[in-house]
């Protein structure tokens, strides 16, 4: 059994950004992940990408709570779900389900590379075999864990005034 928990022992930021990355891909195969994945673009038309990353990202703004961890530590996916999480949480809850659909995904530090104080994330289209995407991939922002927009940066967000 894979473990649900994930404690912080890393050096820096960029370590730290690694190792959500790795995460990435053992969230995507966890089964209730890809369901959820599945059941929240089910409708959609096969080449609106755009409206099914948007589904993903507005379910993981709205519907899963985010906390502040007293001690820093990773948790799959899958009880980010059942009971939230913080910034990067919810970033590896995203990029997981993308990732489960074959949409590519790159995780954003914010701030210092060595020291971030904030994670967020950019999700790709079309889908693809490559997790960071290639020359045809269209980029756009999904910051889940402060009120923004689909397509709006963690920093556009802070500039109008979403907390981070």
């Amino acid at each position: 059994m894979v473990s649900k928990y994930h404690w912080l022992s890393v050096a820096d930021g960029r370590e730290k950004t690694r190792l959500l990355e790795a995460l990435v891909f053992q969230g995507a195969t966890e089964p209730m992940v890809r369901e959820v994945a599945q059941g929240l673009i089910r409708g959609t038309n096969r080449n609106d990408h755009w409206e099914r990353l948007a589904r993903l990202h507005r379910f993981v703004r709205d519907s899963v709570d985010y906390h502040r961890e007293p001690v820093e530590q990773f948790q799959s996916p899958s009880l980010t779900l059942e009971r939230g999480g913080d910034c990067d949480d919810l970033v590896l809850l995203l990029a997981a389900l993308a990732w489960s659909l074959r949409y590519p995904w790159r995780i954003r530090a914010v701030g210092n590379p060595r020291d971030p104080h904030h994670y967020s994330l950019e999700l790709g289209w079309p889908a693809a075999d490559e997790p960071h995407g290639n020359e045809r991939t269209r980029w756009i922002h999904a910051e889940p864990s402060v009120a923004a927009t689909f397509g709006e940066s963690a920093e556009q967000a802070a500039q109008r005034g979403a907390m981070l």
